[in-house]
């Protein structure tokens, strides 16, 4: 990469996607505050640091970045670094005289008084103080936003100002995926955080279900998070049909993916948490699989749209409903090359980064790696 970028992006949280992302999308900086655990085994490219808040402040003062890319302001957690982090960009434009514009890329899709209370109810009012809080600042200070989904462009309606703000809307779907792959029938496959809001113990419950009346099905759980030993130990009570892989490096997870012929993704809203996407429901896709999950993410009209199995996590029913939809998914998966023809050419995510930088997105090959490090 060019010394001399145009872009920045931070990034709270460095995943594997960031740096396939980062590799194919507009040049730019790319600065991250802390790891995901599926980075394990990734290497870095050029252009990645890691910084913490206030080397970010003081990278803004040195960079010929002239745009830079924020997490979005409704991510509420994060709320505070995102006001430091844009008003701190914008600062440094008016002391070095130049024009810098902050761009920010939205997927959260969860109402506001939830973002606001979590699992708490609050006053009317003090939601409607917040909205006009974020709405303001967010107008303040970002030039562009993007929304993965629908459902994140509602959301982000109910913000006031949030109108005024130049912004594009493009579902993020991947592209079909070009590898070649042998898959495993009667095979499904859960990624992600073994934790409850995805759903790890409604799948636990559901699968008995599916083992009874889909003889030699099997399913494999990748992922760490404090259902892990629960989990190992209901794979243990049958290891034929059952497994536990705990934390993989990415490429392996994604090679169990690919091999597999349903994913399944049952996550349930959590507090302030709500699936927006999901990456693994995208990978998945890119391969050609067979999705079963939750209406939750904002995939979900698309998906119900195209086959796939989407149903409600709501008590009681969840639990029958879901073994259904993976006996259902297990027994006449979808068509792979139908489901890969039925993407786009561009993956969504790309497109939306070459619409904020204001650039073409590219293709890299065979770039070199380095190891992590830390700016203060």
């Amino acid at each position: 990469m060019s010394a001399s970028v145009g872009s920045m992006r931070i990034v709270p949280e460095l995943r594997a996607a960031h740096i396939e992302r980062h590799l194919r999308g507009t040049p730019a900086e790319l600065l991250y505050l802390d790891v995901n655990y599926d980075l394990a085994g990734t290497d870095l490219a050029p252009g990645i640091q890691r910084v913490t808040s206030t080397g970010a402040l003081r990278r803004f003062l040195t960079t010929t970045a002239t745009t830079l890319e924020v997490p979005e302001p409704l991510w509420m957690r994060f709320w505070p670094k995102h006001v430091l982090l844009a008003a701190g960009f914008r600062a440094a434009g008016v002391i070095r005289r130049r024009r810098h514009r902050v761009v920010t890329y939205a997927m959260e899709n969860n109402d506001l008084a939830t973002l606001v209370g979590g699992r708490r109810r609050v006053p009317g009012v003090v939601v409607r103080l917040v909205g006009l809080l974020v709405g303001a600042v967010a107008r303040l200070t970002i030039d562009r936003i993007a929304f993965a989904s629908d459902d994140a462009r509602a959301t982000y309606a109910s913000l006031p100002f949030t109108a005024a703000i130049e912004q594009s809307s493009t579902l993020e779907l991947p592209r079909p995926d070009d590898a070649p792959v042998d898959p495993t029938p009667l095979t499904c496959v859960f990624v992600g955080a073994m934790e409850q809001r995805k759903g790890v113990q409604e799948l636990m419950d559901a699968w008995p279900a599916v083992e009874r009346t889909v003889p030699g099905a099997t399913i494999v759980l990748i992922g760490p998070g404090p259902l892990e030993p629960l989990a190992a130990e209901w794979a243990a009570s049958s290891p034929s049909t059952r497994r536990v892989t705990g934390r993989l490096p990415h490429a392996a997870a994604a090679a169990v993916v690919r091999s597999s012929a349903v994913l399944v993704a049952p996550s349930v809203a959590d507090g302030r948490w709500r699936e927006q996407i999901g990456l693994p429901i995208k990978e998945a896709l890119a391969a050609g699989l067979t999705i079963v999950t939750t209406d939750q993410t904002g995939l979900a009209g698309w998906l119900r749209d195209h086959g796939h199995g989407v149903v409600p996590p709501t008590a009681p029913a969840f639990t029958r409903r879901l073994a259904r939809a993976i006996t259902s998914a297990l027994r006449a998966p979808l068509d792979r090359e139908q489901v890969r023809a039925a993407l786009p050419e561009r993956d969504g995510r790309l497109a939306a980064d070459a619409w904020l930088h204001g650039q073409q997105a590219r293709l890299v090959a065979d770039v070199p790696t380095r190891p992590i490090g830390v700016v203060a």
